[in-house]
């Protein structure tokens, strides 16, 4: 199984005992490859954050866990963009999510309505806690 964090699910389960925290230390537990965008690590990335924070959130990816931006991704991000006629603010979500789409992963989001519209996608909503 793979599974593809969101930037906000990172944040909150690096920062609050709640269930984003469970779940993301059972994903660790198994054999569940969990992995994030480039984008959402930048967005995770751009803090504010200690430098024990990034330290803690980079150990649970693999070294070919953060997913960089292809030109494929882009294209096809930029393709989702337009056939939504998204705001500008959708545009880092679409992204994200177009990229755990191609790598068939099961996104892990408090904000699933961000990915709404994003053909083979698949979101786990978390709820807020």
């Amino acid at each position: 199984m793979r599974v593809h964090l969101d930037t906000d699910f990172l944040v909150f389960a690096l920062s609050t005992s709640g269930p984003e925290r469970q779940r993301l230390m059972a994903l660790a537990e198994s054999d569940t490859e969990i992995e994030m965008s480039a984008v959402a690590w930048y967005e995770f990335t751009r803090g504010p954050r200690t430098p024990e924070q990034l330290a803690v959130g980079r150990s649970f990816f693999s070294n070919d866990g953060i997913i960089p931006l292809s030109e494929e991704l882009a294209a096809r991000a930029s393709e989702v963009f337009r056939n939504l006629g998204s705001p500008r603010r959708r545009a880092a979500d679409i992204t994200i999510g177009v990229t755990a789409a191609a790598r068939e992963a099961l996104l892990l989001s408090r904000n699933a309505a961000d990915f709404a519209g994003i053909a083979a996608l698949q979101v786990e909503p978390i709820p807020a806690g």
